[in-house]
């Protein structure tokens, strides 16, 4: 009963998520004027082919993350996903529209760019993820480390911060719990503020 709860929950947040995603890029879109928006998208459309291959791509440090306490909980197909997502090319490009895609790099690219962000925001819901799971397993320390990667990488989805300021608030450690504040004030997506409002409320609450 308890596995399906987690399944129904991570569910939950996968859809809420993707939905987020693309408000984000709805908004961004739709704030530009029609002509300036037609313009640009007939702009975008001659643009040559772009080299792509020096993008910051991310590199899952499997080396690093503690990919044994998946299995020590019973979660080892967690650990296979994540090694099966670090041979994909992965990028965060949620801050750009398709639009801004095309005009950057052509758009002959605009397919390959975008699997490479549907990587990225598997990536972060499967961190996401394997943090609560380790949460409820009591392993804290190793939950610790995938969900400060998860952050350090650019998620922002709202409870990867929450569950690791809890961490952090835990323990007391006022000056991780500050610089995670920090990190989410630069958080430009739609999740950001409430992430802000959330931390402080965390902060807050400690004596």
């Amino acid at each position: 009963m308890h596995y399906i709860t987690i399944i129904i929950c991570c569910s939950f947040l996968a859809l809420c998520f993707v939905v987020s995603r693309n408000v984000s890029r709805f908004k961004k879109t739709h704030g530009q004027g029609r002509e300036n928006l037609l313009e640009r998208e007939s702009e975008a459309n001659s643009v040559r082919k772009a080299d792509i291959s020096s993008l910051p791509y991310i590199r899952i440090p499997l080396d690093t993350l503690p990919l044994t306490a998946l299995s020590a909980c019973g979660h080892a197909e967690l650990a296979d996903k994540l090694c099966t997502l670090s041979e994909k090319k992965i990028l965060n490009l949620s801050m750009y529209t398709n639009t801004d895609l095309k005009l950057m790099y052509g758009p002959a690219n605009l397919d390959t760019l975008s699997a490479c962000d549907d990587a990225y925001a598997d990536l972060i819901l499967l961190l996401n993820k394997i943090g609560k799971i380790l949460i409820d397993a009591n392993d804290i320390t190793d939950a610790e480390q995938f969900l400060a990667y998860a952050i350090t990488i650019g998620s922002d989805i709202t409870t990867s911060y929450t569950m690791l300021a809890s961490i952090y608030a835990d323990r007391h450690d006022i000056n991780h719990l500050d610089q995670l504040i920090r990190t989410a004030e630069t958080v430009v997506s739609l999740p950001g503020k409430t992430i802000q409002i959330k931390l402080h409320s965390i902060k807050s609450g400690l004596k």
